[in-house]
């Protein structure tokens, strides 16, 4: 029973498996039987098991979760981590900012620990769920596609070796080897979406709609999807240039193409520009693209979408970053590194601004729009401007963009 699940982690962890690789488990049935194959994997691979576990804080059975967790590491002598999460502020998403915290503490804890594989236990179902609930909310391509086997993601690569294993095999196996796992109290309450879809599919079930059938057509949404993002990566290095680290794109081009792409390449250069995690919502994205092609300028998600000289320029708005600062040395914006002769704690990189711009002879010949910038990154001893690297203001300053042009034109590909 075993044989299946261990060939499913071998296709992910490839003919070189790494010295070291760690686990998330929860205590839930899935990541459980995800750890009992990985300790046979290991030990026949000579690989070094970690495990790594996340409290939220959210739920009281999470601490007995965990134990079981602890218990199930002693019996196999494996290390286990556990880590807590306190970061809720009450805004926002609760479940969407509980994940993306997680990954940043697993990312942080298995860097720490020169781990660069973490296991994730997602299965089939996981796939046929998700798939229900953005079908519900009117997901394109995108939104259907099958969750990433293997993903690079805050320096770490994630694995998902089940997504094609149905969760009743999993509790199978775990009962023939009288393995224990935790069932999550909240899987059974209607307050939560997941819960819902998931006694709906037994529905579909009956009607053809099959967990494996929802899982086929969402792979075929992700060969969709890389076939796009393909071509919006063409359409990208035909048309969009860098000027001192300012996306400028071709309007005669942009307009030329088909809606889809048009929508791809704008949404990637404003999450590329802004370094937002979550990327604006549909409705603004249209519209801004309806403004650019017709030839209107717009601003959205901390961007500036200046049409000028037939080009689309795209760069940060200068109300989104005024109140960035930082010292010489850190990452301003979390993309410029600004450096330069001087070391000194009392300067300052902030954004250059229009006053200080009118004052800079010739910055009209820079070629660039007035408002890319006054919302450039610029070194300030208190009131008093020292450099600006963007108009040329002492040339013994630069300003170097984080990952270069490259960087914008690689992540298209990066699903």
């Amino acid at each position: 029973m075993i044989a299946p699940l261990i060939a499913a982690i071998e296709a992910q962890m490839g003919a070189n498996p790494p010295e070291r690789v760690a686990v998330a488990v929860s205590g839930g049935g899935d990541s459980v039987a995800l750890l009992a194959t990985f300790v046979e994997y290991c030990r026949d691979h000579d690989v070094q098991l970690h495990v790594i576990s996340v409290n939220h804080g959210l739920r009281e059975e999470a601490r007995d979760e965990i134990a079981l967790v602890t218990d199930l590491c002693v019996r196999w002598n494996l290390p286990h981590h556990v880590e807590y999460w306190t970061g809720w502020d009450g805004q926002g998403n609760l479940q969407a900012a509980a994940r993306e915290a997680r990954y940043e503490i697993m990312a942080d804890w298995a860097y720490a620990n020169g781990i660069g594989y973490v296991a994730l236990g997602h299965t089939a179902d996981d796939q046929a769920e998700t798939f229900v609930m953005r079908l519900a909310r009117g997901s394109g391509v995108d939104g259907l596609s099958a969750m990433a086997p293997r993903r690079v993601h805050h320096g770490i690569t994630w694995i998902r070796p089940f997504l094609e294993i149905e969760r009743a095999t999993l509790r199978d196996y775990l009962r023939a080897a009288r393995i224990n796992w935790c069932d999550d109290p909240s899987n059974s309450s209607h307050d939560f979406e997941r819960v819902r879809v998931r006694e709906a599919l037994t529905v579909l079930d009956k009607l053809g709609v099959t967990t494996s059938k929802l899982v086929e057509v969402a792979d075929h949404m992700a060969r969709a999807r890389e076939a796009l993002d393909w071509q919006t990566f063409l359409a990208a290095r035909d048309m969009a240039e860098f000027v001192h680290g300012v996306v400028a794109i071709d309007l005669a081009k942009f307009r030329l193409l088909p809606q889809e792409t048009a929508r791809r390449l704008m949404l990637h250069t404003l999450n590329w520009t802004s370094q937002h995690i979550y990327p604006p919502r549909k409705d603004p994205v249209a519209r801004t693209i309806a403004a650019v092609r017709a030839g209107q300028s717009a601003t959205l998600d901390g961007c500036h979408i200046c049409v000028e000289n037939g080009m689309i320029w795209v760069f940060r708005e200068l109300n989104a970053v005024k109140d960035i600062v930082c010292e010489v040395g850190d990452m301003w914006d979390d993309r410029w590194m600004i450096t330069g002769p001087e070391d000194d704690p009392d300067l300052e990189v902030r954004p250059l601004g229009y006053d200080a711009l009118a004052d800079i002879e010739g910055w009209r010949d820079i070629g660039l729009p007035r408002a890319a910038l006054a919302a450039s990154p610029a070194v300030w001893y208190e009131e008093r401007l020292v450099a600006a690297p963007f108009v040329g203001l002492d040339d013994e300053w630069s300003a170097e963009l984080d990952g270069g042009k490259d960087a914008f034109f690689a992540a298209l590909l990066s699903h």
